[in-house]
């Protein structure tokens, strides 16, 4: 897939010259006001500098030597002319020049000393401009975090400078380095902040891309009918505009749904399309990109030396273009097709290097989709160790990728229908207003008869004003109805949102161990005897697992169907070993020695199987921030007329920010002590559980000393 990449936007706002095209008759006519030919000899004017900056910006793409020479010669003048600003600009197109050509220390530099100067000079808009080419070198660095960071500085100088296109092309580059980083949900926010922005101010071409953009994100995430529609709009606006650059890359995007879709002839058709608009460009990463996608054409269709031709013509071009993710999905597709072949040795040749670069990028999706590749090229090879130890790598990437997606695909298609509501609620607004203009007109019309018939028209404006209030109080009432049919769907959402984060974070771990038994017997890596040995345990835990499920359907079901009261008399200290026996595989993963001094003496009023679940989520939380070879202490203590219950680990702990978060309805989810993940609103399922009972619940927290949760419920004795 081919976002609109910023360094196009940043060039086209920064410039406003088309990419890639010959010297135009202004740069000729600015060539000879400079008497530049040969060897020139220039003044140092500002007037000069400045024109000179000029024309190293319109080269900065299509010839970058020759942008990089006048962008040398400018910084030169100016320092010798003492001229501060033009220095800083013309360092600023080096650095886009050196970011284009790789060269990012220097580009780092060029960045940094223009931003001193601007910033001596106190010139916001320079100041802003350096920080957005410092966050584009950290975001090829695949330093996203520190790209966001220099981005935000640029967008909050751009906010009180009140200039809403370059507020709408910051949000742009944020929303595609959240993409690169694979926060789908902050990537759309961005994208939509920029769209809205956009249509606001009729930018057309800035529009297209940011639909396109956000069909990638759609695309990522498979909702692929979503991607098709976002692609078709940004073709649509592209083709009005006859964005050459823009329709190849929706071409490209389109067959590649279409691709993922198994529709092969349909996306090749898109493929050659884009592949020559591409060439006609001499746009050399699109030619890589096509180049792979041909090449997993022909994989798909059985023509394996096609395949193999088009991808090594892949890698070749994504390395000229140097986009490591191109290189990236070239290097796998290649491992595939060699495994495939049962050419092992190959296979593994290309899937170390596909992990690697991965690694660099910090992308898990790749990496996973590498480990499965180098898996498969171990079995083959005969190495069945290491073939296990991938194996098993790509079965808890993949759990964790299907986790993090489903809740990002779930928050993403919200974000995407809250954000087409606000555009439809806009364009019935515009609809309106337009009525109410054409209805202005006409009574201007009527005000014109009312010299003639003063009477008549103040008995017809009477009863016009009684009805536009009859017809407002009755909008007015409609409205009311809207906003608490909403408020109800909104709470159902909520507890939805709920239901599914508690069954992917508790469900996922006993799947996996059952696939992956299942997978090791299927590639005979597992014996007979080995397999029924296991099967004991595997079926104790989905028991538990079982169990654990019908408690938490009783609840649901109590929330939805309003059930009787379930509040009985029982002992704490049962749950507790009862909790202990089903979580012991994960006390002992971590070698953490579970220390519990409830005894019989603590018993609550409340239902049982709902404090299941809070004391489940308790004891896995604590688990999943304890650090190996450590205890958890599970206490009770009898005050008056209730109990208080604790659960204490000695692990990572929390900040006062964090504390102040947990209870606080929002998805508030940490890597555990090692990379566990989680569905980052147990906590707020936990509070609306032992509140339901009169109890409260809350938690003491110091960084690194670890955490205590505790609640207190009615006593029942």
């Amino acid at each position: 897939m081919k976002p609109i990449r910023y360094l196009l936007i940043f060039f086209v706002f920064c410039s406003g010259v088309a990419v890639a095209k010959p010297p135009d008759e202004g740069v000729d006519s600015l060539k000879k006001l400079l008497n530049i030919s040969a060897a020139p000899v220039l003044a140092s004017d500002t007037t000069t500098i400045n024109r000179i900056n000029e024309l190293a910006d319109h080269y900065y793409e299509s010839i970058p030597d020759s942008s990089t020479y006048y962008a040398q010669v400018a910084v030169g003048l100016a320092k010798q002319s003492g001229y501060k600003k033009g220095e800083a600009a013309g360092n600023n197109i080096l650095g886009r020049v050196n970011s284009f050509n790789g060269k990012y220390d220097e580009a780092q530099k060029n960045y940094n000393t223009a931003l001193q100067i601007y910033t001596t000079l106190n010139n916001q808009l320079g100041i802003s401009e350096s920080y957005m080419g410092l966050g584009r070198v950290q975001d090829f660095l695949g330093n996203y975090d520190k790209a966001i960071g220099y981005f935000h500085l640029a967008l909050a100088i751009r906010k009180k400078l009140n200039n809403p296109l370059e507020i709408a092309h910051c949000y742009a580059i944020i929303g595609i380095t959240y993409d690169n980083k694979g926060d789908f949900n902050k990537a759309l926010d961005n994208y939509f902040h920029s769209l809205t922005i956009d249509l606001r101010l009729n930018n057309q071409l800035a529009a297209a891309d940011n639909y396109c953009n956000i069909g990638v994100v759609m695309q990522h995430l498979e909702l692929y009918a979503k991607a098709l529609e976002y692609f078709n709009k940004a073709n649509a606006l592209w083709l009005k505009l006859d964005d050459k650059q823009g329709i190849s890359t929706a071409y490209q995007n389109i067959g590649e749904v279409l691709l993922a879709q198994k529709q092969y002839n349909k996306a090749l058709g898109y493929f050659k399309e884009a592949g020559a608009m591409y060439h006609e460009l001499g746009d050399e990463e699109g030619i890589g990109l096509i180049y792979y996608n041909i090449g997993l054409y022909h994989f798909h269709t059985g023509r394996i030396d096609s395949a193999l031709q088009y991808l090594n013509h892949a890698v070749a071009y994504s390395k000229k273009s140097r986009i490591p993710y191109n290189v990236v999905n070239a290097y796998i597709g290649l491992a595939t097709v060699y495994n495939q072949q049962k050419d092992f040795v190959n296979a593994e040749k290309y899937a170390l290097l596909a992990r690697e670069t991965a690694d660099k990028l910090q992308s898990l999706n790749m990496h996973a989709d590498a480990v499965l590749q180098l898996s498969i090229a171990y079995a083959g090879l005969n190495n069945f160790r290491e073939a296990y130890a991938q194996h098993s790598l790509y079965l808890r990437l993949q759990d964790s990728l299907k986790s993090d997606v489903s809740l990002q695909k779930l928050s993403s298609y919200n974000q995407m229908l809250n954000f087409e509501a606000n555009q439809r609620k806009a364009s019935l607004k515009e609809k309106y207003l337009m009525e109410k203009l054409a209805q202005q007109r006409r009574t201007n019309i009527v005000y014109g008869i009312i010299i003639l018939v003063v009477t008549i028209m103040l008995i017809f404006y009477y009863n016009a004003k009684r009805k536009q209030y009859e017809a407002n109080a009755q909008l007015a009432e409609k409205n009311k109805e809207v906003i608490e049919q909403a408020e109800k769907l909104n709470d159902l959402n909520h507890l939805k949102d709920r239901l599914i984060g508690i069954l992917a974070h508790d469900l996922r771990a006993p799947l996996s161990t059952l696939r992956g038994v299942f997978s090791l017997l299927t590639s005979k890596d597992l014996t007979t005897d080995e397999f029924m040995a296991m099967v004991p345990k595997v079926f104790v835990k989905l028991e538990q697992t079982s169990d654990f499920l019908d408690t938490l359907l009783f609840w649901i079901n109590s929330q939805v169907d309003n059930i009787e009261d379930t509040t009985v008399s029982f002992c704490l200290c049962d749950v507790v070993d009862e909790e202990l026996t089903i979580l012991d595989e994960q006390f002992r993963l971590k070698n953490i020695t579970p220390v519990n001094s409830v005894n019989k003496d603590h018993t609550v009023l409340a239902d049982p199987k709902s404090i299941r679940i809070v004391i489940h989520n308790l004891l896995t939380n604590a688990i999943k921030f304890s650090h190996c070879n450590s205890e958890i202490h599970i206490a009770a203590t009898c005050l008056d007329n209730s109990i208080k219950f604790s659960v204490q680990d000695y692990g990572v702990g929390m900040n006062a920010s964090q504390l102040k978060k947990l209870f606080a309805g929002k998805m508030v989810s940490q890597l555990g002590t090692l990379n566990e993940r989680g569905t980052g609103m147990g906590m707020v399922f936990c509070k609306d559980l032992i509140e339901k009972y009169n109890g409260t619940i809350y938690s003491e927290s110091e960084p690194g000393k670890g955490t205590i949760f505790s609640f207190i419920l009615p006593s029942a004795k």
